[in-house]
């Protein structure tokens, strides 16, 4: 089939509306070798590591339709990829059934095909960012005739290398160790070539990735090499994403993110590792004292910022705070749930502006130990307020995720009388991402409140 872009449509309309429209396949754009538009980007939710690890065709798969006998469908998504990639690691285990699962998954990573644009209309010669298709697009051939392969060394199931989410105030250094093993029968000396995905970020100077030229693996062994990547802070882009009105925005990672392959090669073997760092460019404003003594009401704090970038403060009444859990408490590796653990709340008076008018409205900070990639989930917190000082609570405000789970990714604020509403929404979340604060406001006329009206509140996550 064909599709017609909205270009193409409007002209259609405005000059050939009534007449015979003739496709020429031989115009067409092909998507092949393109990422989906629908496919989910990374980095990953809970440790800003890479992923996806691998990609794998996903559209227009034609596949045997159950209860029809014969008959076949056409389907798409992760349940179309996620086969291609099983029956490919399944093949690799039949050739090699002594080799380990981190092995097979280093030699399917290591052998993908990092020649993936990313969308052949709109960004023609683009390629997509390791944050989409990680190491590639998985090859079978090559990946079961390698005899080269390698990974982190400190995480050899990850395989690639992510340096993560990084908050600097300052230029910095990250080291990690890269480990590469020679399947071969002789002693081999590879070539060691670290490259960006983006020639942009690379001029950039603000991330400069290095390595030794050469490592030697003798035969059936493994060698390692260290590989260095420094950040000039002074040189990154000024941070403006946020997980309120831009949560959804998965776009615009692009301008902060960098990310590359390592290419390692010899005469037999080309192979290759995903790297991606996500440095935020950080003010670093620190008070004075942590306890202020008032003296007839008043009292003064010194901010310090030495970072190269003006910081942002924001004041609060504070009215309460609590102890970090113990570790015993938090969740350990498998257990499937999370722990949002409350380390203060503040609360202020505010005036907002809504369809130009000026209206009064109450805002609470809530800070948390930890800090969580996306203020969607895991946490809502929800702030019950009793008006009337009865000891039930009248009235909720709560953040959650606009239009529903995974429909938009912006974080809102809704506010309403307890029990069913309704509840309104008015204000994004005042959240950035990676993030232990956010900043919730309501109108105090959807809380039941005036400007002089006292209240009671408790604030649970």
């Amino acid at each position: 089939g064909y599709t017609i872009t909205l270009a193409d449509g409007s002209t259609l309309k405005a000059s050939a509306l009534g007449q015979t429209a003739t496709i020429n396949p031989a115009n067409a754009i092909g998507l092949v070798g393109n990422m989906a538009s629908f496919s989910s980007r990374g980095p990953s939710y809970s440790y800003n590591s890479i992923k996806p690890d691998i990609g794998a065709v996903g559209t227009d798969i034609i596949s045997a339709e159950a209860g029809t006998a014969t008959g076949r469908t056409p389907f798409a998504g992760t349940s179309a990829s996620a086969p291609v990639v099983t029956g490919t690691a399944a093949l690799l285990v039949d050739a090699f059934p002594a080799r380990t699962p981190s092995e097979i998954k280093q030699m399917l990573m290591n052998t993908a095909d990092t020649n993936i644009g990313l969308n052949p209309a709109k960004c023609p010669g683009v390629g997509a960012p390791i944050s989409r298709i990680g190491s590639g697009e998985v090859r079978v051939d090559r990946a079961v005739n390698t005899k080269t392969t390698a990974w982190d060394n400190a995480a050899p199931i990850a395989v690639s290398l992510s340096f993560g989410y990084q908050a600097l105030t300052s230029s910095a250094q990250f080291v990690k160790t890269v480990a590469v093993h020679n399947y071969g029968s002789t002693t081999r000396t590879y070539s060691i070539a670290p490259t960006f995905r983006y020639p942009a970020d690379a001029t950039s100077g603000a991330v400069t990735i290095s390595a030794p030229s050469t490592v030697k693996v003798a035969a059936g062994a493994t060698a390692t090499f260290k590989l260095k990547l420094a950040v000039n802070v002074t040189r990154l882009p000024v941070w403006d994403l946020n997980g309120g009105s831009r949560g959804g925005d998965g776009f615009r990672l692009d301008g902060f993110e960098f990310d590359g392959y390592i290419n390692i090669s010899d005469n037999t073997d080309n192979v290759h590792l995903a790297w991606q760092i996500l440095p935020h460019r950080a003010a670093a404003v620190t008070t004075s004292t942590d306890a202020l003594t008032l003296s007839g009401g008043t009292g003064t704090v010194q901010l310090t910022n030495p970072s190269s970038l003006n910081g942002r403060v924001e004041l609060f009444s504070l009215t309460g705070s609590s102890g970090k859990m113990p570790q015993s408490m938090l969740p350990q590796p498998g257990d499937n749930f999370a722990v949002i653990d409350l380390r203060s709340v503040g609360v202020r008076s505010a005036t907002v502006v809504i369809s130009g008018q000026p209206q009064p409205a109450v805002q609470f900070a809530v800070t948390t130990f930890g800090i969580r990639s996306h203020p969607n989930y895991p946490a809502e917190f929800d702030i019950l307020i009793d008006t009337n000082h009865d000891g039930t609570d009248d009235f909720a405000i709560f953040n959650l995720e606009n239009g529903g789970f995974a429909a938009t990714g912006q974080n809102v604020v809704a506010a309403g009388p307890l029990p069913n509403g309704p509840f309104t929404v008015r204000f994004f979340t005042d959240a950035d991402l990676d993030s232990g604060n956010v900043i919730l406001t309501a109108l105090l006329s959807d809380i039941g409140l005036t400007p002089s009206t006292q209240f009671r509140f408790s604030v649970l996550a």
